[in-house]
């Protein structure tokens, strides 16, 4: 997500962000999201069917398969099918606050989406400006909350205080 203070200041912000994205930022995603080293592997070297097996996230390993068409693809098609550090990875809403908010209503109120989860498009700042432009435009419409139960999440959730008491409790019959 990407939101300025005006649409212009958003798509300008945008234009830096896209230009400044290295291939080295998405060796480091992917190797985070599938534990595996991706720079210790040739850029253009096929992964063996063994190697593939290694990634954590298989989901993710398949999808770059299958995009790819390839049933053993390089470190490139990872980078360039699965988007990892670069603004394609997931749709980014792009625009003033209303623009954003407007943008996220809109997926909102149609299914399949139930909420989103923001990855901060650049650092420092991009939380920031979540925060200071684009909740105040989400609460005027409605789509995010101003009351809290509480100041923890356990009272925002509905959670009872866990008891050192009933712990103990607890421990002694798993004991029995």
């Amino acid at each position: 997500m990407c939101v300025g203070e005006t649409e212009a200041a958003a798509t300008d912000k945008r234009s830096i962000i896209e230009g400044t994205a290295r291939e080295i930022d998405a060796l480091v995603l992917l190797s985070e999201v599938l534990n595996y080293d991706f720079a210790s592997k040739p850029i253009d070297e096929p992964f063996t069917d063994a190697e593939l097996t290694e990634f954590s996230f298989q989901g993710f390993r398949d999808r770059v398969i299958r995009l790819s068409g390839k049933k053993n693809p390089t470190v490139r098609d990872f980078i360039s099918t699965s988007g990892r550090g670069t603004i394609k990875e997931h749709p980014m809403f792009c625009g003033s606050p209303k623009q954003v908010a407007d943008q996220m209503e809109e997926w909102f109120t149609a299914p399949p989406c139930d909420g989103f989860v923001l990855a901060a498009s650049n650092m420092p700042g991009a939380y920031d400006d979540v925060v200071r432009l684009l909740v105040p435009e989400l609460q005027r419409c409605g789509l995010f909350q101003k009351e809290y139960a509480g100041p923890i999440p356990r009272d925002n959730l509905g959670l009872p205080i866990p008891r050192a008491a009933d712990w103990h409790a607890a421990r002694r019959r798993a004991a029995e």
